[in-house]
């Protein structure tokens, strides 16, 4: 009888076990057990040891029976790069976060509830939202702009309204003399709002964007190729949000629309 517990026990551990295909990564992370560095199709399982190599690296992984997974290291966690942490203590449930207030806004409260409390995922190549035009006029006189920190110099960029929207266009906005800039390369970016008649520049709001390419757009994409059209849009959410900043479902939907 005790011979026959113990074979359960084992068989139990062995359906138990999971193991995980990597879908998407960014930055460096270093598998000490396979001696290779993570990238899109890596498998790994409950004994891999993982070492994150630069600052905020990320990976989304996937399990054929759990679902989606994003392995990261955890704020209260040690931030040496020579630490190896087993995959289990640094795995989480990848969850789909909308972007942080659905509806129009209408004051500097409301800008600061959606872009300064979260990173916000830019896809596609453009992210807009709707400004009451009531609070915020927007013509030649009095306009949005906002400005960043490139190559330790300030660049400001007058920003359009379009159909009542605020629009962000990633062509323009990280473009500098006409040349295509590295977003991760800007920092201290900030909202503001010129008012000439008043002489007076508002400052509103910290943006916090996180651009996807359409490289690692397409890429993510293509590793959920099996699933339905529903699955990969839920799927896409999922791991977008987690790894780089909430994200409205429907930019998903249309950059989704755009690869097809």
């Amino acid at each position: 009888m005790r011979i026959l517990i113990i074979i359960l026990a084992l068989g139990l551990q062995t359906v138990q076990a999971q193991n995980y295909t990597v879908i998407h990564v960014i930055g460096k992370i270093y598998d000490s057990n396979s001696k290779t560095y993570l990238k899109s199709g890596s498998k790994l399982n409950e004994g891999s040891k993982l070492k994150f190599e630069t600052p905020n690296a990320r990976a989304a992984a996937l399990s054929s029976s759990r679902g989606r997974y994003v392995i990261q290291k955890q704020s209260n966690q040690e931030s040496s790069n020579d630490l190896a942490y087993t995959l289990s203590a640094v795995l989480s449930p990848a969850r789909g976060k909308m972007s942080t207030r659905a509806g129009g806004i209408n004051n500097q409260m409301d800008f600061v509830k959606k872009f300064g409390e979260n990173s916000i995922a830019i896809v596609g190549g453009k992210y807009e939202t709707a400004v009451s035009p009531t609070s915020y006029p927007s013509d030649d006189s009095r306009f949005f702009y906002a400005s960043y920190t490139f190559n330790e110099e300030t660049i400001n960029k007058k920003l359009d309204v379009t159909d009542g929207n605020l629009v962000f266009n990633t062509s323009t906005f990280y473009a500098v003399d006409g040349l295509a800039i590295d977003p991760k390369q800007t920092s201290n970016t900030k909202l503001f709002y010129y008012d000439s008649n008043k002489e007076e520049s508002t400052e509103i709001t910290a943006l916090n964007f996180t651009v996807v390419s359409d490289t690692e757009f397409e890429s993510i994409s293509n590793s959920l190729a099996g699933l339905s059209q529903e699955e990969q849009k839920q799927s896409m959410q999922e791991i977008i949000s987690s790894l780089y900043g909430s994200c409205d479902p429907s930019s998903i939907e249309a950059a989704l629309q755009a690869l097809n």
